[in-house]
């Protein structure tokens, strides 16, 4: 297909990007799919990625079978001195798993080639150094990535550009898009562990004093995905444990849900802070999607999630028809929709870390009588599952 041939060119192949890829291709658009290396599958010594990620339903369902998944079909939630719990169950509405883990960069790497050989779809290796706006399109200028064989910078145009390429967004750098702070300052820890007991495909989060410690199945029946949320500083004496030591903590800080660790990998420490682009619509030929228009701390894993939820609306608005996809206004509802979304939920993950951040007696009073109030709830343990797995009304209307 030649350049500017394209109704939708998307920067970024985490994904969001290439859900969207195979999605409007799908769909009978013409799309490139821009990244500035082909992503690889990377595993570490016991065979896992360090970064996964928890899919709900409706996210699953646009990667259509290519990726490989374990499903999370209990998941129990507590809290340091807590006296109280929440057990959420798939059967509880009648589903087959609560959510789906998915190892990152395996899913990529299948995701890259799919979209290589979809229908409608090329995909491109460069890096974006250039954005120029033209009448009825948008302009990329890509160079050679980094330690490529020097040539001549490239062109795409497309009706539409949609920005994937992450929380420091080339594409919405160069489009002049702004970012608001939301929270900031813990820093958390991933890596894959090797567990006494097997895991159940159950879920565990267990908010301490120091932040939420999340363990998540892995397709080995004792082996998690850890995901440890701290503030900054406690998070980097941690990770810079020796093996044994770090392992003792854990056993402590889980509470020895899973019995003893019996090996763990190499430990991955990333910054976290919250942040919502003041606009996702900055032209009307540009959209950001996913990480580029917000990011969420961990605690719910709803990041990606809402990312994929941009994909779904973006997918659905492309089947009506619309012969050009960057007209002017098109975008407006939408983007004013997932703002709102989008500020909702960095409120709420504010909200509860702030909760089970204040360690006095009277708030963990307070917290265990609401977590044994909704536990012993059917119906609003019911609606928080949906509004989890996408189901919900708020994730159905915005």
């Amino acid at each position: 297909m030649a350049d500017g041939a394209y109704d939708v060119a998307i920067v970024g192949a985490g994904l969001v990007g290439a859900a969207a890829a195979l999605a409007l291709g799908g769909a009978g658009r013409r799309v490139a799919l821009i990244d500035r290396a082909a992503p690889q599958a990377q595993a570490g010594r016991l065979g896992f990625d360090l970064r996964t990620i928890a899919l709900n339903e409706a996210s699953l369902a646009l990667l259509d079978g290519h990726v490989e998944a374990t499903p999370i079909r209990r998941m129990k939630v507590w809290e340091e001195c807590g006296t109280g719990c929440i057990e959420f169950t798939a059967d509880a509405v009648g589903a087959p798993a609560l959510a789906w883990v998915v190892e990152a960069s395996p899913a990529r790497a299948a995701l890259w080639q799919a979209c290589g050989q979809g229908e409608n779809v090329d995909v491109v290796v460069g890096d974006v150094v250039g954005l120029n706006e033209a009448a009825t399109a948008l302009r990329l200028t890509l160079a050679a990535p980094n330690g490529a064989a020097a040539a001549a910078p490239r062109e795409i145009a497309a009706q539409l550009v949609l920005a994937a390429d992450g929380a420091s967004s080339r594409v919405c750098e160069l489009a002049g898009v702004k970012a608001l702070g939301r929270g900031q300052g813990d820093a958390a820890i991933a890596t894959a562990v090797l567990f006494a007991r097997p895991h159940n495909q159950t879920a565990l989060q267990r908010f301490g004093a120091g932040g939420p410690l999340a363990l998540l199945p892995l397709r080995h029946p004792r082996a998690v995905s850890l995901i440890w949320s701290l503030d900054k500083e406690a998070a980097e004496r941690l990770a810079a444990l020796p093996d044994a030591a770090f392992a003792t903590a854990l056993e402590a800080a889980s509470e020895g849900a899973l019995g003893s660790v019996e090996d763990i990998e190499r430990r991955m420490l990333a910054p976290l802070a919250q942040r919502v682009v003041a606009n996702c619509n900055p032209r009307p030929r540009l959209l950001a999607l996913g990480d580029a228009a917000r990011t969420l701390h961990p605690l719910a894993g709803q990041g990606v999630n809402l990312g994929l939820e941009d994909v779904a609306r973006v997918v659905e608005k492309a089947r009506q028809g619309e012969p050009d996809l960057g007209r002017a206004n098109l975008w407006r509802g939408f983007a004013t929709r997932r703002r709102l979304r989008s500020e909702g939920m960095a409120a709420l993950m504010t909200a509860l870390r702030g909760a089970y951040g204040c360690a006095g007696p009277v708030a963990r009073w307070a917290r265990n009588i609401g977590v044994r109030w909704v536990d012993q709830t059917a119906a609003v343990k019911r609606q928080l599952i949906l509004e989890a797995m996408g189901k919900g009304p708020l994730a159905q209307r915005l």
